[in-house]
């Protein structure tokens, strides 16, 4: 990351993160071969010795590569990327299948990662067509290690606040209450787990281009975040009105008990592509040490929540995760980035108002209708409201003029795109 955010960056310096990344990768792969028998007795498994020391092996051949595709993607080269991810991920399908008919048995679940890992790494070096020089002094590195450690450890931060809620759901609730929190996150997340990081794998290097230039990075980031809001509060507001007829048709009519789960997990989708658009901002502007303090308040904010949430058992668990995302830490992210980009926070705000009136509006009318219109095969009731709810929604973003500003924006830059892969071909 710290290769794609800087503005200007050496062959030496490029070189010098190579070998750090080796280092950490070979670091990893020795530790998980060290812990491997000891996983193996907390199981009870002799088998995972083997097995783990064999993935370990993983940490060392990604470690070979991350610098290849950090220059990748600050080249903005995302077919090549797309390539390479599809290649390797097929070559790893193959293989496992392959190892599998072979008699290999659980072998072949280890031969498909290192096999994809492998292809990854060998067509990263070949697309990149770099080659490290060997480890200098004086390259200027430091400030980019910096940069790296405040930005894992922002990760770190963010991956403890992200299983927090699970872990006091199981512990509070049970196996039951955590299987059905897990089922309907599972479900609630697969739009955003589709949709945003090959949109942040593109915006990170776009915002990086324009962060020394105030006003074309407060223009970006206000027009990215006006069209990032409008597909995202649609699609998740209407999860949460047809949330009865998703859970049965993705888990069956034994899973009621995760619809209403699965209803405020909906809601609190909308967060997450804003809290990451931000992140990514953050990053974008070399900040990550203000990254990372947001983490850290974030954490706290979220332990203190689910706490006072714990006294109405899991399911004040899940509320206390939902509604402090919503109305304490959204707006709360919005107002500390404020500090650090050039948008103040009255035009962040400017920017989700007109989304959220017309997503509001459209879950109100879904909402009427559904009292009116029974229909009982998921299936049908799906694609009858999905439909209704985006000529409504589409209606009602025409009337409103930040909205369809948006829409048209929206519509040209999907034209010159699709003008430019015809041009291409």
């Amino acid at each position: 990351m710290a290769t794609i955010q800087r503005d200007q960056i050496t062959h030496a310096q490029v070189s010098n993160l190579f070998w750090v990344n080796v280092a950490l990768g070979t670091a990893l792969c020795l530790l998980g071969i060290l812990i491997s028998p000891l996983v193996a007795i907390i199981y009870d498994e002799p088998r995972l010795t083997l097995v783990m020391a064999a993935m370990s092996l993983t940490f060392l051949i990604g470690g070979l590569s991350v610098q290849h595709d950090a220059l990748l993607r600050r080249q903005m080269r995302f077919k090549a990327i797309s390539v390479i991810d599809i290649v390797s991920m097929t070559a790893g399908i193959i293989a496992g299948i392959a190892a599998a008919l072979g008699g290999l048995e659980y072998w072949a679940l280890v031969i498909s990662p290192i096999t994809t890992f492998i292809t990854k790494t060998v067509m990263r070096w070949l697309s990149a067509r770099w080659v490290p020089s060997m480890m200098s002094r004086g390259s200027g590195v430091r400030p980019l290690l910096d940069f790296g450690a405040n930005l894992t450890g922002a990760n770190f931060i963010g991956y403890m606040a992200t299983n927090l809620t699970p872990f006091a759901i199981g512990y509070i609730g049970g196996t039951q209450s955590l299987g059905l929190f897990n089922r309907a996150n599972m479900l609630t997340s697969i739009p955003s787990r589709q949709m945003l990081p090959p949109a942040m794998s593109v915006l990170q290097p776009t915002l990086a281009r324009v962060a020394n230039d105030p006003e074309r990075l407060r223009s970006t980031i206000t027009t990215v975040m006006g069209k990032l809001v409008l597909g995202t509060m649609f699609v998740t507001l209407t999860m949460a009105v047809l949330a009865d007829w998703i859970v049965q048709l993705f888990l069956g009519s034994g899973w009621d008990g995760a619809v209403p789960i699965f209803r405020v997990l909906a809601v609190f989708t909308l967060v997450e592509p804003i809290a990451g658009f931000l992140a990514v901002s953050l990053v974008a502007i070399g900040n990550a040490k203000a990254l990372l303090r947001w983490k850290a308040i974030t954490l706290s904010i979220l332990i203190v929540s689910v706490g006072i949430g714990s006294f109405w058992g899991a399911v004040g668990v899940v509320a206390a995760y939902v509604f402090s995302g919503v109305f304490i830490r959204l707006p709360g992210f919005l107002y500390y980035a404020s500090w650090f980009l050039p948008v103040n926070f009255g035009e962040f705000v400017k920017s989700l108002v007109p989304s959220a009136m017309c997503s509001l509006g459209t879950i109100a009318v879904l909402f009427f209708l559904r009292q009116y219109i029974v229909i009982v095969n998921p299936i049908v009731g799906l694609a009858v409201f999905i439909v209704a709810a985006a000529l409504i929604y589409l209606v009602l973003c025409l009337l409103i003029k930040p909205t369809r500003r948006e829409l048209i924006e929206t519509l040209d830059l999907l034209k010159l795109l699709t003008s430019r892969k015809l041009a291409s071909k």
